[in-house]
């Protein structure tokens, strides 16, 4: 089995949590009344998964329980930094620079 190269598993991270971000903003205008939160999580989830598949044929990976149940998990980390870092990232810099 082949070990995959943390920074690139970090770099994908971050372009799924952009992409969660962007594609929330489109998805919020179609369906107002839905709370912001759970289409974050469900764009997340979508783009995590369609992602790992996506890894796994082009590298000819066989489909295991274990990735799917993976990739969940790597979604709602996604999600949840979608939602909640950007936040806390423009705290930790008024901290850092003194600023409140």
């Amino acid at each position: 089995m082949e070990m995959i190269n943390m920074g690139i598993l970090v770099t994908a991270m971050g372009v799924l949590v952009i992409l969660t971000n962007a594609f929330t903003e489109l998805v919020k205008g179609m369906f107002p009344k839905m709370p912001p939160q759970i289409t974050a999580t469900i764009i997340a989830l979508l783009l995590t998964i369609f992602a790992v598949t996506a890894y796994l044929t082009i590298t000819g990976t066989p489909v295991q329980w274990y990735t799917i149940i993976g990739a969940i998990v790597a979604g709602l980390f996604v999600s949840y930094t979608a939602q909640f870092g950007h936040d806390k990232l423009d705290e930790i810099i008024k901290l850092l620079g003194g600023k409140k």
